[in-house]
């Protein structure tokens, strides 16, 4: 009888739990770093992560422990959250501005894709409307030689 009883009381709170996990919007930047040269794949192996996936608040001051850091290549990013969501992205440590900087703030709810992070107007924010490939966003770049190959600090909801 108490089995019973256990069961019964599990699959209700599951099924009442089930509904709301859902609706949550899971809020996520994925850094992805392409790597060109065959050779430096072969050669570093493992040592060349592509992607880096960074949680909602979890600010880091420092991507050192990203093990491509040292691969060459050029980073594209995609950023999933509800509208309003803003990240930051810096090409110096501890959130400097000396080596350029992202904004990116979200206006609906679609996940939105950057495959050219510094191919923005310097110094100015773009409104970029929702189309097939990526959600609608807005995006203020502080340019700086080599920083979509050179991302080195990442923070949220903030904007410098």
């Amino acid at each position: 009888m108490k089995i019973k009883t256990i069961l019964i009381l599990s699959l209700l709170v599951t099924c009442i739990a089930t509904p709301s996990l859902a609706n949550e919007i899971k809020t996520q930047l994925t850094l992805f770093k392409s790597i060109e040269d065959k050779r430096t794949m072969i050669m570093k192996g493992r040592l060349c992560k592509t992607f880096m996936y960074i949680r909602k608040d979890k600010d880091l001051a420092s991507l050192s422990d990203m093990r491509n850091r040292f691969c060459e290549g050029e980073y594209s990013l995609s950023l999933d959250g509800p509208v309003g969501t803003t990240v930051t992205l810096y090409g110096q440590y501890f959130f400097g501005k000396g080596r350029g900087y992202l904004v990116l703030t979200k206006t609906d709810d679609q996940k939105i894709r950057v495959s050219n992070i510094d191919n923005f107007p310097a110094e100015q924010w773009v409104i970029t409307q929702a189309n097939k490939n990526t959600g609608g966003f807005e995006a203020f770049l502080k340019p700086s030689p080599d920083f979509k190959t050179n991302l080195a600090s990442v923070q949220w909801n903030k904007i410098p």
